[in-house]
């Protein structure tokens, strides 16, 4: 149970983590089809999947007729609800996907005075503050966050203890606590998260029993059923059980295409997924899937853009992150993204800028371990011997990073060729 928490996360880690090792070394050969790997290798094979899924509308109501859509009805059937409030949770995600972040917030506080005891307020915050800190991979709202969180949980479990709407419940707690999971992992407290990961797994799983036909709660099967199998492949940490990675993405194609509250967020694991699969055209595909929708959504617009730099359509991965710092002047994090692109590109005054202006952030040592790691590899690339050993010092020492201590290795060695 441990590990299927642990797993379950991890392809949503995948978005933001800063560990981009392979993808990020301009000096060294790159196994293109090794790039953004959880295994570091060549696919053994890419696997059998079901057709790829069509995106779902993100409209509530038909506009001919003005009564709610199928995908509404669909939902108040399998969750055993009235359709008012599906619809209205839904508009609220909506607003999150295209990152009206106002709207949101105005939308599920509506459904909350209306159907009192749900908890979409203080769900609805919670996620809206998530978004916000993973636009720039950081915890600058963790305050407001944790507040949200507590309330939430606290509402949730009171409501458990009354007859009626259990699958919402217990749905709605375990999508916070696997929140909460991944949000304690990223902040390196293991123990917790799977802690609060097995607690989420027993309340998905009574919401799986309580509301078969909802497909959304399949999501973290999916991500558990391909992770579980890709890891134990590449270590022998986790028991070999098998290799579900097929079973896993039918799973998340099916949330895609029947989920009603979780499509583009199934859409944006499978990026992940056909990234592992060395399948870059598949990844493209599903980046642009939910571009096609919500254009100004952050998060997949910088996943856009890493896709895009990958395949080496440089061009294209420029503008995509150039229209991030158009739409959102104080993101963070696309300087991060831009340096290593423009590291690829061999435009290295460009990379220079943009990882001294990332730098110039207040950012957690992780991520300054990461970026000062950069860094070195411009001071590398000039030949700048001493900048280059100091800045790969400090990667090690704020982030432990394995590879910079080889550098440290290369930079003695040039140095003592150049006399």
């Amino acid at each position: 149970m441990m590990i299927r928490s642990a797993t379950a996360g991890l392809a949503l880690l995948l978005a933001w983590s800063p560990v981009d090792a392979r993808a990020d070394d301009p000096v060294e050969e790159i196994d293109e089809l090794a790039e953004e790997t959880v295994s570091g290798k060549r696919p053994p094979k890419p696997v059998a999947v079901p057709t790829d899924a069509v995106f779902h509308g993100s409209a509530v109501t038909d506009s001919s007729t003005g009564l709610y859509t199928e995908r509404v009805r669909r939902g108040a059937r399998q969750l055993h609800t009235s359709e008012e409030f599906v619809a209205g949770c839904i508009q609220g995600m909506e607003y999150i996907y295209r990152r009206q972040y106002r709207e949101a917030r105005d939308t599920f506080i509506a459904v909350d005075r209306s159907y009192p005891g749900a908890a979409t307020a203080n769900v609805g915050q919670l996620l809206i503050w998530q978004a916000l800190m993973l636009e720039n991979f950081d915890f600058k709202y963790v305050d407001q966050y944790e507040r949200s969180y507590r309330a939430a949980r606290m509402e949730l479990e009171e409501a458990l203890l009354q007859p009626g709407n259990e699958a919402w419940e217990n749905f709605i707690l375990g999508g916070i606590l696997g929140i909460d999971a991944i949000h304690t992992m990223r902040r390196g407290e293991y123990l917790k998260a799977f802690s609060r990961g097995i607690e989420a797994m027993k309340s998905i799983n009574t919401a799986k029993e309580l509301a078969p036909d909802f497909k959304d709660s399949w999501l973290g099967d999916g991500l558990f059923n391909y992770w579980r199998s890709v890891i134990a492949m590449s270590t022998k940490a986790i028991p070999d059980l098998g290799d579900d990675r097929a079973k896993g993405i039918e799973q998340m194609q099916t949330v895609e295409r029947e989920g009603i509250f979780l499509g583009p967020p199934a859409t944006l694991a499978l990026v992940f997924t056909w990234m592992e699969e060395g399948q870059m055209k598949r990844a493209l595909a599903s980046t642009l899937k939910n571009r096609a929708v919500y254009p100004e959504n952050v998060i997949n617009n910088l996943v856009l853009g890493r896709v895009y730099m990958y395949m080496k359509r440089y061009a294209d991965s420029e503008r995509t992150f150039l229209s991030v710092i158009e739409q959102v002047p104080d993101n963070e994090r696309v300087h991060y993204y831009l340096c290593r692109l423009y590291l690829r590109m061999r435009n290295l005054p460009a990379a220079k800028e943009h990882i001294e202006r990332y730098l110039a952030f207040d950012l957690d040592d992780e991520s300054r371990g990461y970026a000062e790691y950069q860094k070195g590899l411009i001071a590398y690339r000039e030949k700048r011997w001493d900048d280059a050993e100091e800045a790969f010092k400090a990667a090690w020492r704020l982030a432990r990073l394995d590879r910079a201590k080889k550098r440290l290795e290369q930079v003695r060695r040039n140095r003592q060729v150049a006399g």
